[in-house]
């Protein structure tokens, strides 16, 4: 029988609606939000108004009537938006009357987009002087990420330190950017993804992560189709997105979902539509039908089982959505979109099949496992995660930004003691928090213990290389020969790399520009070193895994990984790489239940290998199908 490996709960799942994206009747917003639930949902959130708030009775009114009809409720943007004069929108006594009236169902306060507001958007989007918080440019100035990270952090906190003293503790924040890990530092207790703003696919994998790496019990998706499924609402491909965001939710294991608008009217991009329009009745639609899918197809606790995890590194920027200058720090080239954040596009690559002609796609006992990791899912865990979290986890790879600490190493180290395996490369290990600044490594360049290697300075190269045939790591097989006679691939031009010295560590990648097997003594590229139970692997690139030169290489032996992850767990998933899966488990019965996501618009076949059985499933398009394993 499986572990419980987090602290998530995916068996809870309330599907909402938003109420006041368009329009807001402060007098009868009972009436207008029971119109929009009715048959459709079983969860609400407000939003606040600042030139239309709502009266004392009228939150007492909709506590009421959630209570009765049994929905949970919350209000969005109180602080943000607030009346004018007035801190926010809520108070102590109207927080004592709603947690009274509506105490488990009362889901608190709502911030919202406070990362793309604060370290992705464009210096356009704000107004100099403005007392509207979302409209305030950032500080220009931050020395380094990690006053930026800390002046972001400490935002967050002002917000939820005013809800703290007013006795609010339940606190969401609907981020549209990879940034939830900071905000729940800052106090937050959800996370919600803001779905299509940004790849889901990635975010989503952000989101999760931040609240297993904060142990939270819970975490959502509030889907913005109307503004960012595509500007063509008429168009047959958004209402498809519309239905898979609904599924991948669910097949991701969210707690929540909101749908933002779209549903009462459609005011975007030169539309006008109202409430009876077929494209509002679409969105109407698409949500009942998600919850009479929710309805008969209740979701296990535990999951989605992942055990492969991309690390958010320590003081990491990245937001995915916008984000061309670090931090909102305008002007400056250093503080550019840059390498460390083009790195994450590795994440583009997870649920990719490689290419039929790549000499680097192996099969497992005749299967193809090259198109997902084990059980379908990644996490994006933060760095500061405990211990324990990340040895839940068979394999960390380190993506973007890194700001080693002797802690973090630390860490690090007792997770590949314990059996974890590891990929870095040497720019993550560099302690300088400055962007653009002289790369400094942790412990002096003394990586022996972890990477059985030392960094005896830098070199700017450019040549091929040739990966070995051997590797440590179980199912992990390297795109190399056992005689080193083939041609050197992945050249990519010039890039950083450091001068690696072997001191117990085993060469698995080394510089080469011939056919003809290397010159001894090797110049290294990628080490494996076996430490305790387990193996970390180095690369010697000391730009980040996003620079030109660097992510082919990387990225092949990144991706070998995920395919070992995959043909280590045991369950084996072939077919089309447009299908997404996931498991969930009971660990108290033994129940399972596996979720096939077809996103295609178009058939596909996959089939499974699992508990001694091999399946072929033909899903219909945009088809999610449930397999339920009953306790054995």
């Amino acid at each position: 029988m499986r572990k419980r490996i987090n602290t998530l709960d995916a068996s809870l799942l309330l599907n909402g609606i938003s109420y006041g994206e368009h329009v807001m009747n402060a007098e009868r917003v009972v009436e207008d939000v029971d119109a929009q639930v009715k048959g459709c949902a079983n969860a609400f959130i407000v939003r606040c108004n600042p030139q239309k708030p709502m009266s004392d009775e009228m939150y007492e009114a909709l506590a009421r009537y959630a209570v009765a009809h049994n929905y949970h409720f919350g209000f969005l943007y109180a602080y943000q938006f607030p009346p004018a004069g007035k801190k926010s929108h809520l108070n102590a006594e109207l927080v004592k009357m709603l947690e009274s009236i509506g105490g488990d169902l009362f889901l608190g306060e709502y911030f919202g987009e406070a990362g793309s507001d604060k370290a992705a958007k464009d210096k356009g989007y704000y107004v100099e002087g403005s007392d509207v918080i979302a409209l305030q440019m950032p500080p220009q100035n931050f020395r380094d990420m990690r006053e930026a990270k800390q002046n972001f952090v400490d935002f967050i906190r002002r917000m939820t330190q005013y809800d703290a003293a007013i006795g609010l503790e339940k606190t969401s924040l609907v981020e549209a950017t990879a940034l939830s890990r900071y905000e729940l530092e800052g106090g937050i207790q959800t996370p919600v993804l803001e779905v299509l703003p940004g790849d889901p696919e990635k975010l989503l994998a952000f989101t999760r992560g931040a609240a297993i790496g904060y142990k939270r019990k819970n975490w959502g998706g509030f889907i913005a189709c109307e503004w960012y499924g595509g500007y063509r609402h008429e168009d047959m491909l958004k209402k498809a997105r519309l239905e898979l965001t609904y599924k991948y939710l669910y097949l991701s294991g969210a707690n929540i979902t909101l749908l933002e608008s779209g549903n009462n009217e459609i005011k975007s991009f030169g539309y006008d539509l109202g409430y009876d329009s077929a494209l509002c009745r679409g969105y109407r639609d698409a949500q009942k039908n998600f919850q009479n899918f929710i309805d008969k197809n209740p979701r296990l606790p535990c999951g989605p089982l992942a055990k492969v995890a991309f690390i958010a590194g320590n003081l990491d920027g990245y937001t995915d959505f916008m984000g061309g200058s670090s931090w909102c720090q305008f002007g400056k080239e250093e503080w550019g979109n840059g390498n460390a954040e083009k790195s994450w596009k590795l994440l583009s690559e997870v649920y990719r099949s490689r290419d039929w002609h790549d000499p680097a796609a192996f099969s497992w006992d005749g299967l193809d496992l090259n198109a997902s990791p084990a059980y379908g899912m990644y996490d994006v865990l933060p760095a500061e995660s405990p211990l324990e979290v990340l040895q839940a986890y068979d394999q960390l790879i380190f993506v973007g930004w890194n700001t080693m600490t002797d802690a973090l190493y630390d860490k690090l180290t007792e997770y590949v003691r314990g059996g974890g395996v590891l990929l870095m490369a040497a720019a993550h290990l560099s302690v300088n928090p400055a962007r653009g600044g002289k790369r400094e490594y942790v412990r002096g360049g003394d990586l022996s213990e972890l990477f059985g290697c030392k960094i005896t300075g830098e070199e700017r190269i450019n040549s091929g290389i040739k990966f070995t045939r051997e590797s440590s790591v179980p199912g992990l097989l390297y795109p190399g020969t056992s005689n080193l006679w083939c041609d050197c691939n992945y050249p990519g031009g010039f890039a950083d790399f450091a001068c690696l010295e072997m001191d117990g560590g085993e060469i698995r990648g080394m510089f080469c520009d011939r056919f003809q097997a290397p010159d001894r003594p090797y110049k290294p590229v990628f080490v494996e070193n076996k430490l305790g139970q387990g193996v970390a692997i180095l690369c010697a690139a000391a730009d980040y895994p996003g620079h030109p030169a660097v992510y082919p290489m990387y990225s092949a032996a990144a991706k070998a990984l995920l395919t070992a992850s995959h043909a280590n767990a045991d369950l084996k998933v072939e077919g089309s790489d447009r299908v997404r899966y996931s498991l969930f488990f009971d660990d108290r019965t033994g129940e399972e239940m596996l979720c096939f996501l077809n996103t295609s618009v178009y058939k596909n076949c996959v089939g499974y290998v699992y508990k001694g059985k091999k399946e072929e499933l033909l899903l219909a398009p945009l088809e999610l199908r449930v397999v339920r394993f009953p306790a054995q």
